[in-house]
């Protein structure tokens, strides 16, 4: 079993946290989710939330298919909804470029 970078990091964060006693409080608006499409420093987020998390390549494909079900702007975001999917779809294969896209995930509102 191989362990990515981002795996070994989060296994220490959370050994570090119970060696100090250090818990997030459940309840608060902004949480760190580590690799997202739009941070929620993002100058295309309103919220102050993070969107879209890909972690993993299940998370990968789970953003695709979120995007692409919007059939109208989210009140989280700036932009237009083509932008967003094309946003989730860059980020998705910049990281993992093994994952493919179809046309027709690039369509707004096809869910």
């Amino acid at each position: 079993m191989r362990i990515t970078k981002t795996q070994l990091k989060q296994i220490i964060k959370e050994e570090l946290e119970a060696i100090l006693g250090e818990k997030k409080d459940p309840k608060a608006k902004v949480r760190n989710r580590g690799n997202v499409v739009f941070p929620a420093g993002s100058k295309s987020v309103k919220d102050d939330k993070d969107h879209f998390p890909i972690n993993s390549k299940a998370q990968a494909r789970n953003a695709l298919a979120r995007a692409s079900q919007y059939s109208s702007v989210p009140k989280w975001y700036t932009g237009g909804l083509k932008s967003l999917v094309k946003a989730v779809q860059r980020k998705v294969k910049a990281k993992y470029p093994g994952i493919e896209t179809t046309k027709k995930s690039a369509k707004p509102g096809k869910g």
